[in-house]
């Protein structure tokens, strides 16, 4: 045979002329093309001298893999690589002319090379048995990427949110301080992720968060990659990549019905103070809170093996609140949410050659009684001020693999995504939900009226008569194409290339209609509570501001363009080296029709993978990756025409607000910085793993990372008073506004030193386990991009230059332990598993009232801290870190087949079954209220569950 001489050819006629084509079409920055497949690969020697056995077949089967069995044969030295596989269960048969074949059973991962060498002999392909136990090696031998893939098998194992977006927190170096289902992986807050399904990126186009939900049963596995990623990945955090169900040969039917109702947990109430656990004593009402899921998945073939269908819908229902707590001391009605999560996929496999698979989704829902953005919990408002989200969309994907040769194959994916976000005052969308405590409030309270202005008292930070100030309606689209081609062959050694074009357009429209006529206010020093509250028209209470803001509509948009080239190149058995290269552009526009963005990255990445036993169970890994970030809309939604928007403050002389505080908005609120350069993330990672017994690897990760130049608004033309706590004038005396220079500057950065020990393994059948320890540091300026916009309400570190000093220090995400267990046991239709997570406490930072702009927003220690008690002693401050946090969720279900000969499945699911309740949030004010916990981790519960499975 000539195996080597051709495979040399094809890949040196391919490369040149396709790397040539893909330079012509760049012109965009891309977001990530999701890895869906998975890969064998390995090679066939001789058992006794070790020789390779060039020319044997190599075929891959399985439940998964449509279109029928995967053949290749080995090269001269007796390599071979079966790609694009989906992941799941295959046997694999080696086989040569005129023996009979060696079998192999092994499960496959998305993203992953399983490696798998042949020891071949005569004697071992005439054995009787040759089929031997599943493998699951995991020692990625040629990839440089950590984290993990979590399947649907191990996920059902033990007791979950059934959310996709908290799976990745089973995994190390992930956190998630926020507690809203974005984690922040190594370093990234929680706006730095890229959220896959089926290779379309479905991340928010806005927020840079998660955008969709999911049917839980429907997904296959999950993959979490958390760092040193390929080339086909651009993302400053991690990669959440999902990959449903496809349906198979046989008929699959699952049904679910999941309760957790009211009384299926512990009610208590708490103290006030964070140093206050349970109170006996107090007899508050209990606090709503249940859950409600009923799920339904069915696939099958609609052509045996050319096409099948999966398809899944899910409902759901929840209802979550807090005890009664200050200031206002009044049940909040339960945050509820209603929604429908429906799928449809579709594979189908023409021949051999051609695979494509289609899938939509759809996700509408709605929220009710959502706390306002202004407070720091739910019990600072009345239900009358409380919000209501109406949300939802679709999204299509469409993806085609064609097997051109055993060396030369091409993937095309694309898709479109639509979602619409309404939100505002609860009564403009809907009824409200009174409890009667309004009763003991003045008649405001009794009756929504959309033109009653909103107020806040900031002396205990309450909100009164409207949850919003405007009502949103927010459409956001988004279109995907990434073609890709791979090459396989010879030259200096064997190689395993991918070359492709990721091309992405996103739009948004929002429109904002005003409540209260456009007028709130702002009050201060009036007293606690409704009784401090401003009356415009007697000048009594804490008349202090009051702001006055128009209607308005915006619209922007951008487009991206990526070209990456990413090789395995193998120049001997030991070693493989990885390198590879992005580039990168991204354009962004506002509005007024203006560039709000114009960046180019150039992102290298270079790998090294050494086989140190040279029999792919010792891996070391020395790896360095830039990623770029070029297109992000959120220049282009603040440095948008906004409405004009004026602050008053209140003049007792004139008994009015008689005297400009600020001015925003309009053309005349913002800059944009033509030399702003592409947000990037520089990576070091070491790694050293090894398959320490069957099925099973251990790992030590050393990850260093350093976000740079991160997007955030520098106001330039306020003057402060050397205290930031007073206004003298402006810059531009003809421009007395405020005015936001749109930018990336180099203060704006994140650093992250973090150490790994993890263990997984999947001895056999029966036993699933993963356990995880890490020490990070997670420092620098950059809380997060404009302004704090999740992390926090502060200004941000550049609104006024006298703070700025004070933003350096440790960030919300710097959790310095964290340890986490998954482990699940299944025997004769019994399953007993569990999660178990230890995280140390989160910091916060202290925040003081300013009285210009009438806010908690300034500082007097760094952050992460609050001062001393020592007066007038600049280095006086102590550190604020709030409780650690153990939470251990347990599962016990079993399977009734061998009793009635039907799988149906008995479950019952036990969270935080230790029943601890340390404070996870606190009003961190310089108020009365300060230290008061605003929130608690969720007491003991449990749901109970009932799955049917044919």
């Amino acid at each position: 045979m000539t195996t080597s001489t051709t495979t040399k050819t094809l890949f040196s006629r391919w490369l040149a002329p396709l790397a040539f084509a893909a330079g012509l079409l760049v012109s965009q920055r891309a977001f990530a093309i999701g890895e869906v497949n998975s890969r064998i690969g390995g090679t066939v020697t001789e058992a006794e001298t070790g020789s390779p056995v060039p020319g044997a077949t190599v075929t891959a089967s399985g439940p998964a893999l449509i279109g029928g069995a995967r053949t290749v044969t080995t090269s001269d030295d007796g390599r071979y690589e079966i790609v694009e596989l989906p992941p799941g269960k295959y046997n694999v048969e080696v086989s040569y002319s005129g023996v009979k074949p060696i079998k192999r059973r092994v499960i496959t991962r998305q993203g992953e090379m399983l490696p798998l060498d042949i020891k071949w002999s005569a004697e071992l392909a005439e054995a009787e048995v040759t089929v031997v136990v599943e493998e699951r090696h995991m020692t990625k031998p040629d990839s440089a990427q950590s984290g993990t893939v979590i399947s649907n098998d191990q996920s059902s194992g033990i007791a979950t949110t059934r959310h996709y977006q908290d799976i990745a927190l089973q995994v190390a170096g992930t956190v998630d301080v926020e507690g809203n289902g974005n984690p922040q992986i190594k370093g990234a807050n929680s706006m730095g992720n890229r959220y896959l399904v089926d290779g379309l990126d479905i991340t928010d186009p806005i927020t840079n968060t998660f955008s969709a939900n999911i049917n839980f049963d429907s997904i296959s596995s999950i993959e979490v990659i958390t760092g040193s990623m390929e080339a086909q990945y651009n993302s400053l955090g991690g990669v959440i990549n999902l990959i449903t169900a496809g349906g198979s040969d046989e008929w699959h039917v699952e049904a679910a019905l999941y309760l957790q109702n009211q009384k299926f947990g512990v009610q208590r109430g708490y103290g006030s103070q964070l140093y206050l656990q349970e109170q006996p004593n107090k007899r508050f009402t209990p606090a709503p809170n249940q859950t409600y899921q009923a799920v339904v998945n069915v696939g099958g073939p609609i052509l045996k093996h050319r096409l099948w269908f999966h398809f899944a819908l899910q409902y759901d229902y929840t209802e979550g609140s807090v005890p009664v707590g200050p200031p206002l001391f009044s049940q909040a009605p339960p945050r509820t949410y209603n929604g429908v999560n429906g799928r449809l996929k579709l594979t189908w496999a023409p021949n051999d050659k051609h695979r494509v698979t289609l899938s939509v989704s759809t996700d509408p829902a709605t929220i009710k009684n959502q706390t306002p953005t202004s407070t720091p919990g739910a019990n600072y408002s009345l239900p009358l001020a409380k919000n209501y989200q109406k949300q939802g969309g679709a999204f299509a994907i469409l993806q085609w693999d064609y097997f051109i040769t055993q060396h030369i194959n091409t993937n095309v994916q694309t898709g479109f995504q639509y979602q619409e976000v309404d939100s505002g005052p609860q009564g403009y969308f809907t009824g409200i939900d009174f409890n009667g405590t309004e009763s003991q409030y003045g008649p405001k309270n009794s009756k929504y009226n959309f033109d009653e202005p909103q107020h806040f008292n900031a002396q205990d930070n309450t909100v009164w008569y409207q949850g919003s100030t405007s009502v949103g309606v927010d459409k956001r689209y988004r279109f995907q194409f990434d073609p890709s081609i791979s090459l396989r062959g010879k030259a200096a050694g064997s190689h395993d290339a991918k070359i492709g074009i990721q091309i992405m357009y996103k739009a948004s429209t929002f429109d904002a209609i005003n409540s209260g006529k456009g007028v709130s206010y702002n009050d201060q020093g009036g007293g606690r509570g409704e009784g401090g509250l401003c009356d415009p028209t007697t000048g009594t209470g804490g008349c202090f501001q009051k702001t006055v803001t128009a209607d308005y509509s915006q619209k922007y948009q951008g487009v991206s363009t990526g070209l990456f080239i990413q090789d395995r190149w193998k120049p001997t058995k030991w070693l493989t080296i990885q390198p590879g290269i992005r580039l990168d552009y991204g354009w962004t526009q506002n509005a007024a029709g203006e560039t709000a963005s114009s960046l180019f990255g150039i992102s290298p990445r270079l790998a090294f993978n050494f086989d140190l036993t040279k029999d792919q169970k010792t891996i070391l890994v020395l790896s360095y990756g830039r990623a770029t970030e070029v297109m992000n809309l959120l220049p282009a939604a603040y440095g948008s025409p906004s409405a004009l928007s004026t602050t008053y403050d209140w003049v007792g002389a004139d008994k009015a607000f008689s005297q400009v505080n600020s001015v925003t908005g309009g053309r005349g609120g913002y800059r944009f910085d033509p030399n702003a350069v592409a947000p990037h993330s520089d990576e070091v990672y070491v790694a050293l793993r090894r398959e320490i017994f069957k099925n099973s690897v251990g790992a030590i990760e050393y990850t260093y990372k350093r976000l740079s130049n991160l997007w955030d608004q520098i106001e330039v033309n306020q003057v402060w008073d050397p205290t930031g706590t007073r206004k003298l004038g402006y810059v531009d005396q003809a421009n007395p506004q405020q005015i936001k220079l749109i930018t990336t500057p180099d203060r704006q950065y994140r650093e992250y030193q973090g150490v790994d020990f993890s263990v997984e393994s999947r001895p056999n059948a029966n036993w699933d386990l993963y356990a995880a320890y890490t020490l990070a540091f997670t420092y620098g300026p950059a809380s997060e991009q404009f302004e704090g916009q999740v992390n926090s309400f502060s200004r941000g570190q550049f609104y006024n230059p006298r703070q700025t000093f004070l933003y350096q220090g440790f960030l919300p995400e710097d959790v310095r332990h964290n340890f986490k267990v998954r482990a699940s046991y299944k025997w004769k239709g019994l399953n007993i598993g569990g999660l178990f997570t230890y995280n140390s406490g989160s910091n916060s930072t202290k925040v003081y009232f300013n009285p210009q702009d009438g806010g908690f927003q300034n500082y007097r220690s760094p952050a992460g801290t609050e001062p001393g008690v020592k007066a007038n002693d600049p280095r006086g401050f102590v550190e604020i870190r709030l409780p650690d946090v153990i939470n251990l969720d347990l599962r016990v279900s079993y399977d009734m087949h061998a009793l009635i000969k039907q799988h149906l499945i008995v479950l019952i699911d036990f969270f935080n079954a230790f029943d601890l309740t340390p404070a996870i949030g606190i009003d961190n004010t310089a108020t009365d209220a300060y230290g008061q916990v605003t929130s608690r981790q969720k007491p003991f519960r449990f749901q109970l569950g009932l799955k049917y499975v044919y």
